[in-house]
């Protein structure tokens, strides 16, 4: 990584798993703006579903996630009852449009339920939406939860797609993080994937953690190709203890500063290329015959709100809990409270509580930032007749900066990420943004 880059990998920008972000999101959106964006589907309209299940067992100090620890199971039960009842009413306003592509339990930890109670949540959203065997269902599971027998039940149901929450083997940055787990565990749920006939493992890691160094971190990579996962994820560690106070439990000394964060990641993009993985995106690594590598050399890599994806589906209906959907152009986010959420479904509505409805400009700069994030390449034709002669020459500004330091080729309307900066592509993104620089000029007038 060239040294004047590591300006930009200290930058915090947007993820891009919607645009507008959620920061956006107002109460202009409710159950009735929801509901007519539901009635809008298409008959055969291809559908992601996202069910979020916001248990945990133990608190993860690094996490950013909408979760509770939880210790008494009926509460989880009685999730389940609210969740089945919000895929009913779905299923009413539907009338058997839509036709489910993906199904993806994300959370918290979904694990946390019981197979015979992930089975009654599906089961309901075969009644109410419908589910074809060529449906892809995946889960998120924390391995310190899986019981003997639950991988199998887990592929028995039809789990093809399993995720496991590894973040770094090194047990001194474990401790910093209050996530213990040997290697040997992850190592024992990866051998029942297979044994079960699950295709498509995946590792979530993430890099800019307490205590973590160039050698610690080779060797959580070295670990993590000898276990051969699917897809690998690798986050860079938000640390944002002002608004989760979650992460105060974390030593900020410990903590590796903007120099280490580029070095480890720079240092885990160079072992898994070199382990013949495929970048995918800023933050996702694939083996070459992965669907997810094979949509992203067919130019059908998506990005949405559980990241990139070779789902077919525009659309996302959010189930549970702080669940997001997206319909249309408008965005729905449920209640993240518990007893909100509840509330509605015990009302019989809708938990809806906010959201955004895109503008047009807003759809024209999702397209330009979609393809720089999955094609790594952008037309700002569009883009520069939206918006004001101020605002593009803001945009031009930034690329400008960009292409003297050799991360961006520009010419003719035409952006085009450099090979070896490909990383970057948030900041590039952030560039073109006119919601970001906007909110960079007031916060230098402050």
């Amino acid at each position: 990584m060239k040294r004047n880059w590591q300006q930009y990998q200290s930058r915090r920008a947007p993820r891009y798993t919607s645009y507008p972000s959620a920061l956006c999101f107002t109460d202009a959106v409710g159950p009735d703006r929801y509901a007519r964006a539901l009635a809008s589907i298409g008959l055969y309209e291809p559908v992601a579903l996202y069910v979020h299940i916001p248990f945990c067992r133990q608190l993860c100090w690094y996490c950013g996630c909408n979760m509770r620890v939880e210790n008494r199971y009926e509460r989880a039960v009685g999730y389940v009852q609210a969740l089945t009842d919000e895929i009913r009413i779905i299923g009413g306003l539907l009338g058997g449009r839509g036709r489910p592509t993906t199904v993806h339990f994300g959370g918290g930890t979904p694990n946390f339920l019981g197979p015979e109670d992930l089975a009654l949540i599906l089961d309901a959203i075969e009644m109410e939406a419908g589910l074809t065997d060529d449906a892809r269902l995946g889960i998120e599971l924390d391995p310190r939860l899986v019981a003997e027998g639950d991988i199998a039940s887990l592929a028995a149901l039809g789990f093809s797609r399993m995720s496991l929450g590894v973040q770094d083997f090194d047990a001194e940055v474990q401790a910093a993080i209050n996530r213990i787990q040997s290697f040997e565990m992850i190592e024992n749920c990866v051998g029942l994937m297979r044994e079960a006939g699950v295709n498509d493992v995946s590792f979530d890691l993430l890099y800019g953690l307490p205590r973590q160094t160039l050698n610690s971190f080779a060797e959580t990579i070295g670990k993590t190709i000898s276990l051969a996962p699917d897809r690998i994820a690798i986050f860079g560690y938000a640390h944002l203890p002002e608004a989760l106070p979650r992460q105060r439990l974390i030593d900020s000394e410990d903590l590796p500063d903007a120099s280490m964060r580029a070095d480890l990641a720079a240092l885990s993009d160079e072992m898994l290329v070199s382990a013949g993985y495929r970048r995918i995106g800023f933050d996702h690594y694939a083996k070459p015959d992965n669907p997810l590598a094979v949509a992203m050399r067919e130019g059908r890599l998506r990005r949405n709100f559980q990241g990139f994806t070779d789902d077919i589906a525009e659309t996302t209906i959010g189930l549970g809990a702080s669940a997001v959907s997206f319909i249309g152009g408008v965005y729905a986010q449920n209640h993240k409270d518990l007893r909100d959420y509840h509330a509605a479904l015990a009302a019989r509505r809708l938990p809806t509580a906010k959201g955004v409805v895109q503008t047009f400009a807003d759809k024209v700069c999702a397209a330009a930032v979609a393809d720089l994030l999955c094609r790594f390449q952008a037309d700002l034709s569009g883009l520069f007749a939206c918006v004001s002669g101020e605002e593009k020459d803001r945009i031009i500004q930034s690329l400008t900066q960009l292409y003297h330091d050799d991360v961006i080729k520009f010419s003719d309307n035409i952006v085009k990420i450099n090979e070896e900066a490909r990383y970057l592509c948030r900041i590039v993104a952030a560039s073109i943004d006119p919601r970001v620089l906007i909110a960079q000029r007031l916060s230098q007038a402050v």
